[in-house]
């Protein structure tokens, strides 16, 4: 274990500076019945900062399950698979939490941007927008790329998001990630 640790550091060490930006992000609402886009866009936060946002509003509960489906896609000539491509149950996921998925360093990094943080099922509440997905002002930490050396180019993170069985939202964001040091 303790060599699995050295290697790693050695690894960040010498993998030099990541830079990454959001580029650019888009929102398609595939049943519109499910929900609609209310904000979809990037906005400057300051020099170098760019925070994405996203607010979906839900019109049709309850909502008893919620599948992501989320893929890698590097630009070439345009954009293929690369990485993985994953299907994560959020109901099950939300009541048990599991490192070892994938899935857990993507909810991690979204934690405190996100307000989805409860468990399935999603039923109907006073509370406006109490059931919403909101993702407010998410900023790339240039140390969520680390762990990759070499990794350069233009990308995109598919989300697929099937609630109750049925494709309801697509969201492409795209980013790059050492395209040019600003060093």
């Amino acid at each position: 274990m303790r060599f699995v640790f050295i290697l790693w550091t050695f690894i960040v060490l010498v993998s030099g500076d990541i830079v990454t930006r959001h580029t650019n992000i888009k929102c398609e609402i595939n049943d519109k019945s499910l929900a609609e886009v209310k904000v979809c866009r990037l906005k400057v936060l300051g020099r170098g900062k760019i925070g994405a946002n996203i607010h979906l509003k839900i019109l049709r509960l309850p909502i008893k399950t919620v599948k992501i489906e989320y893929s890698v896609w590097k630009k070439l000539s345009g954009y293929h698979p690369f990485l993985f491509n994953i299907t994560t149950d959020l109901c099950h996921y939300m009541k048990h939490p599991n490192p070892s998925n994938v899935f857990f360093y993507f909810y991690r990094a979204l934690t405190p941007f996100i307000n989805v943080n409860h468990t399935c099922p999603i039923n109907v509440s006073m509370v406006r927008n109490s059931h919403d997905v909101i993702l407010k002002d998410f900023v790339l930490d240039d140390k969520m790329f680390s762990i990759f050396t070499g990794l350069k180019g233009s990308f995109m993170f598919l989300i697929k998001l099937i609630a109750n069985g049925g494709l309801g939202a697509t969201i492409n964001s795209y980013l790059d990630i050492n395209v040019e040091n600003p060093h």
